[in-house]
């Protein structure tokens, strides 16, 4: 199997595993649509299938030796082709598009990676693909600050300049910190633990919903609710022992329900859930297909 084609299977792999993953807590799974009313999981199974074409092409970029300042350029105009299947395939529902961001740019790390013969460590790729984003938060953010737009802003871009959130744009450009502080690190105690894939994927969201910057929260439930309510309903989550016993798991699905009920989405989590499983995944296989 080429490499490219290979990796793109790691990224269908991580994408379908995080909604699999279930109770999240206000998020579409396998149990339920959380706190979403236009989607459920077949929306997001549609989805996922209309974009698995396509995942490959972002890493023969960096497999190719696609210079990092040539790269986001390149990146985006696949991106915005996989932005249109995805609406395509799901009526018009945003599934995806923060994911279609970030897991190219991880796609291609992982290749530049192998291009470069460098291991293909979770830091070192997220390294490569913060290179390709060098400097985006300050031209496409920084930059609003002081200027009369005439355009509406984005919920991004508004919640950047009322309260200095970068988001998933920052998350890229630093080298996606949250995941590797805390989403790798929470994975892989839940396996040392002999917890199941599925229960340590849970244990990384409920760390990545703890400590990365989900502007999703703070679109929908504004700021405060995000830094005071938001944080002591995810400890309530992070209370329960590896493995999840089958009274945790009731008390999960309770959560859910409570996080569902009032409209609490971490959206930008699960994003960073499906990062987590990729770049553990590209550790744990390419070893065995590329020698570096």
């Amino acid at each position: 199997m080429s490499l490219h084609i290979f990796l793109g299977t790691l990224a269908v792999n991580a994408s379908l595993f995080e909604v699999f993953t279930a109770p999240k807590p206000g998020l579409v799974d396998r149990w339920g649509s959380g706190a979403h009313d236009d989607m459920d999981f077949a929306t997001f199974l549609l989805s996922a299938a209309a974009l698995a074409p396509f995942w490959p092409l972002q890493a023969l970029k960096g497999l190719q030796g696609v210079h990092p300042d040539r790269a986001l350029k390149v990146l985006r105009k696949t991106g915005i082709e996989m932005d249109r299947a995805m609406f395509e395939a799901t009526s018009g529902v945003n599934t995806h598009k923060g994911l279609i961001f970030a897991l190219s740019l991880l796609l291609y790390g992982a290749g530049r990676c192998i291009f470069l013969g460098i291991p293909p460590s979770p830091s070192n790729i997220s390294n490569e693909a913060s290179l390709a984003v060098s400097g985006c938060c300050e031209r496409e953010l920084g930059s609003l600050r002081g200027a009369s737009n005439d355009r509406p802003l984005s919920s991004g871009e508004r919640i950047y300049l009322e309260h200095g959130l970068t988001g998933i744009r920052g998350e890229a450009e630093g080298g996606f910190p949250t995941v590797i502080r805390y989403g790798i690190p929470s994975f892989r105690k839940g396996l040392s633990m002999r917890a199941t894939r599925h229960d340590s994927a849970l244990f990384a969201l409920f760390n990545l919903m703890m400590h990365g910057q989900d502007t999703n929260i703070v679109a929908r439930k504004g700021f405060t609710f995000w830094t005071t309510i938001y944080r002591s309903m995810v400890s309530d989550l992070l209370r329960h022992d590896l493995p999840y016993s089958p009274g945790s798991i009731k008390a999960l699905k309770e959560s859910d329900r409570i996080f569902s009920l009032n409209r609490v989405s971490p959206g930008g989590a699960a994003d960073l859930l499906t990062c987590t499983l990729f770049l553990h995944d590209c550790e744990s296989h390419l070893a065995d297909i590329v020698s570096i």
